[in-house]
């Protein structure tokens, strides 16, 4: 989706909830559950933060659950829940390409709608995808590392699941970014898991196998953190340049000391409230829902600051 229909989608949003507020005791009041995987990871704290906005400006009742971890069958319960619950729409995320297809198509048959958010399945049936273009931001990701370190070198590409949708794109748009540098990158990617202990065992074990190492990039919150701690418990900062995704304190601090270069934000709190915005248009006023792409925001040291405030805020 172009800049202009981003803001043009936005501008919708903050119009239809203005009489909202006005007609809400009269209205139907529509209920909506927001469900992502891996609920603890602070990530999604801006996401429930802009669905439960949405919610709030637009007279909805709305429903943020998931679970604590990375669990596809358990968020299938989820869905499975919010469907027995007949509630007016569901947006979930879809971190595997095939697990959703069954319940979305269960949801869809009982005319409850659903969208995607933050981790697209496009096969699974679902309405609409709001979120990153992940493979894009990869490649944004892998410019970052190609201006940082112009003459190459060995680099570790981190992943905290393996096999995750979203993530691969990721990796996937770096390693075509620095595959294009004829040779001069040698990458190494390393699976974590979601525990942070387990993260920064793993990735500093792959360093240390390897001190040639100049770069650790991470391609989601738990891995950007991890190498932050890495870089920073180890003195490195000067020797490994450290990048990441998403807005976590770690990383942030980070970026702030200097011993981490740079992290891509998607702006998740737009995912959570652009969802809630997409079902209640299409349950108010039969607007049929249409991919949002959430944009690509590096932070770097230049306006680590402003960030900052902002996250502690919830809104990055």
């Amino acid at each position: 989706m172009s800049r202009r229909n981003q803001w043009f989608a936005l501008l919708l949003a903050l119009l239809v909830a203005l009489p909202a507020s006005n007609a809400a005791a009269q209205a139907k009041k529509y209920k909506f559950v927001v469900i992502t995987h891996a609920t603890a990871v602070p990530f999604f704290v801006p996401v429930r933060k802009g669905a439960e906005e949405a919610g709030a400006a637009l007279g909805c009742d709305v429903v943020y659950t998931g679970p604590s971890g990375f669990d596809i069958q358990k968020q299938v319960d989820y869905i499975k829940n919010a469907i027995a619950q007949k509630v007016d729409g569901i947006a979930t995320t879809m971190p595997d390409p095939a697990a959703f297809n069954d319940v979305v198509k269960e949801a869809m048959s009982k005319g409850i709608p659903v969208l995607a958010l933050n981790a697209d399945a496009p096969a699974s049936g679902r309405l609409a995808y709001v979120g990153q273009g992940n493979y894009e931001a990869g490649q944004s990701m892998g410019r970052q590392i190609v201006k940082l370190l112009p003459q190459g070198g060995d680099v570790l590409l981190c992943i905290h699941t393996a096999g995750a949708e979203n993530l691969e794109a990721r990796v996937k748009g770096a390693k075509d970014v620095l595959d294009a540098q004829g040779g001069k990158f040698k990458y190494r990617v390393v699976a974590t898991g979601t525990d942070m202990v387990k993260a920064v065992s793993l990735i500093g074990s792959a360093y240390q196998a390897n001190p040639a190492i100049k770069g650790m990039f991470g391609v989601e919150d738990v891995t950007g953190s991890a190498i932050a701690q890495i870089i920073e418990r180890d003195k490195l900062k000067g020797k490994v340049v450290g990048g990441g995704f998403d807005l976590v304190a770690d990383v942030l601090a980070g970026i702030k000391k200097g011993t981490m270069s740079f992290t891509i934000d998607q702006q998740p709190y737009l995912q959570g409230y652009q969802s809630v915005v997409e079902l209640f248009l299409l349950a108010k006023y039969k607007l049929t829902p249409c991919d949002i792409n959430t944009g690509i925001a590096p932070v770097t040291a230049d306006n680590v600051a402003a960030v900052m405030d902002l996250a502690a805020k919830g809104y990055r």
